[in-house]
């Protein structure tokens, strides 16, 4: 595997783990029993995603690169403050929908700016890319003003 590959791995890496964080985060913030199953069967495909980059970086004897500390900590407090505030499935929904769309963003400038990437994770990157428009199409009903 090329430099170029194990960049876009942790980049790939990256954008599911921040996503995978955010939903064990506000899982626990809702007590409504139906948003919360949705929200677990988004973050078990969110896991998915992790387990794939996983065996990836076995197969080339490599782990993720690491997320800074301070990264990690401003998102767990951005999410714990925003929920404070307002916990319910409207605002989490919200707060998910914009980290989707943020998700496919990435997604897309990662298969833009690589067009040799390997085919196997150029798939993988396009079936993430659709799971943000999942999100964004399962959380938009529950949009509230």
């Amino acid at each position: 595997m090329n430099k170029e590959t194990l960049k876009i791995l942790n980049q790939f890496n990256k954008a599911i783990k921040m996503g995978e964080d955010s939903y064990a985060i506000v899982i626990e913030k809702t007590d409504d029993k139906n948003f919360k199953k949705i929200l677990q069967a988004q973050s078990k495909e969110y896991e998915n995603f992790l387990n794939y980059i996983h065996i990836e970086y076995e197969n080339i004897d490599k782990g993720p690169a690491d997320t800074p500390i301070t990264q990690k900590v401003m998102g767990w407090t951005g999410i714990q403050i925003n929920t404070l505030k307002d916990s319910s499935n409207s605002h989490i929904s919200e707060m998910l929908i914009q980290g989707a769309i943020m998700g496919y963003i990435e997604c897309h400038k990662l298969i833009n700016s690589n067009l040799d990437m390997d085919d196997d994770l150029k798939d993988q990157i396009l079936k993430f890319s659709n799971l943000q428009e999942k999100v964004i199409r399962e959380l938009t009903p529950f949009l509230r003003k």
